[in-house]
């Protein structure tokens, strides 16, 4: 066997260590997610986990005991808190809340804001959705930045499930649903673009409806695969 071969193989075998030693790294992070619906995010959320091959110990998805962004806020604060009571922490804690017509919207995103510049910092981030999570679904089909709106009997979320059910494999979607991710898995890269794209022009022209930061936590919990 010559040289080359030899060194081609030794390069080989330090790229997999390597490799392996990253994946490590990653799955050695714990996140902590808590959702403010008590079934339709957490399903989406758990199905993606299972479907990416992580470890239960390594993300704990907790369902609110609340229906606001205060009370997520609150309810992931005791559980941070009491993690790390028993010696250990969260290092990332994602508060999934949509904006809807919550009135403690703003706060509880000021409040996830403030921890960063904090003497003791934490770990928190928003991750939102305007109006509803159902937005964030509706983007597997392609970029839309069409403002929703009440109307009549319909809240502003039941006018984005209006538009998702007109799209395949939607027609009959309800809250709480299960097997969503696994319609949309081969979709996931489509909707992490326009997601992105559509905060790109919020920022240029002020508009926030529609918006959201789904693709954030579902990028994070990518890397951790």
């Amino acid at each position: 066997m010559g040289s080359d071969d030899l060194h081609g193989k030794r390069k080989a075998r330090a790229s997999a260590e390597l490799q392996r030693k990253i994946k490590n790294r990653a799955q050695s992070q714990r996140f902590l997610i808590v959702c403010e619906g008590t079934k339709t995010e957490p399903n989406y959320l758990k199905e993606l986990v299972t479907s990416l091959g992580i470890r239960p110990q390594t993300v704990t998805i907790a369902r609110n005991d609340g229906s606001s962004p205060d009370r997520v806020l609150e309810h992931a604060l005791a559980l941070y808190e009491q993690d790390t009571v028993g010696g250990d922490s969260f290092d990332r804690v994602f508060c999934v809340f949509d904006r809807d017509m919550h009135t403690t919207f703003e706060a509880a995103v000021q409040r996830i804001q403030d921890f960063k510049g904090s003497d003791k910092p934490k770990p928190f981030e928003a991750i939102t959705s305007s109006p509803c999570f159902e937005y964030w679904l509706l983007l597997h089909f392609g970029f839309t930045d069409q403002p929703f709106h009440a109307a009549g009997k319909k809240s502003v979320c039941d006018k984005v499930i209006v538009q998702l059910r007109t799209k395949p494999g939607f027609r009959h979607y309800d809250k709480g649903q299960q097997g969503v991710y696994a319609l949309l898995k081969d979709k996931t890269a489509t909707a992490i673009a326009a997601a992105k794209q559509v905060r790109q022009r919020a920022q240029a022209t002020g508009q926030k409806n529609p918006l959201t930061h789904i693709d954030t936590l579902v990028e994070a919990l990518m890397a951790l695969k």
